[in-house]
């Protein structure tokens, strides 16, 4: 079984996404961040993804929410900016604040409209 910790930082109604470097497959958007590593939590993974992704310091609060498909687990953790640096991705990769609207963006990836849909009905 694979577990996976997602970020998620909204600031003024807006939500971070990241893309998937070009040569981890699919393309798209997601919430960053990555595979737990033996003895990890979600939320220290969490912060080692950020830390290793985007070079940006977070602080993580709770699981607010998990998948569990055949084969992984994605936990959701909400976190919140460590200090007031921006997200500097490392990785090839982008980063946008996508509005946090009922609309699922165009270019997420499926995997996270069930969440997408949790988040935005609260």
């Amino acid at each position: 079984m694979i577990h996976v910790a997602a970020a998620v930082c909204i600031r003024h109604g807006k939500v971070l996404l990241a893309s998937r470097p070009e040569d981890k497959p699919p393309a798209g958007w997601e919430f960053p961040g990555g595979k737990l590593e033996p003895g990890e939590t979600p939320q220290s993974a969490a912060v080692r993804e950020l830390r290793e992704e985007l070079d940006w310091e977070v602080i993580p609060l709770d699981i607010i929410y998990r998948i569990k498909r055949p084969g992984i687990i994605l936990y959701f953790v909400r976190v919140i900016p460590g200090n007031s640096a921006a997200p500097r991705p490392c990785e090839n990769q982008q980063v946008k604040w996508v509005d946090l609207t009922p609309q699922f963006p165009e270019d997420m990836l499926e995997n996270d409209r069930e969440f997408w849909n949790f988040l935005t009905s609260r």
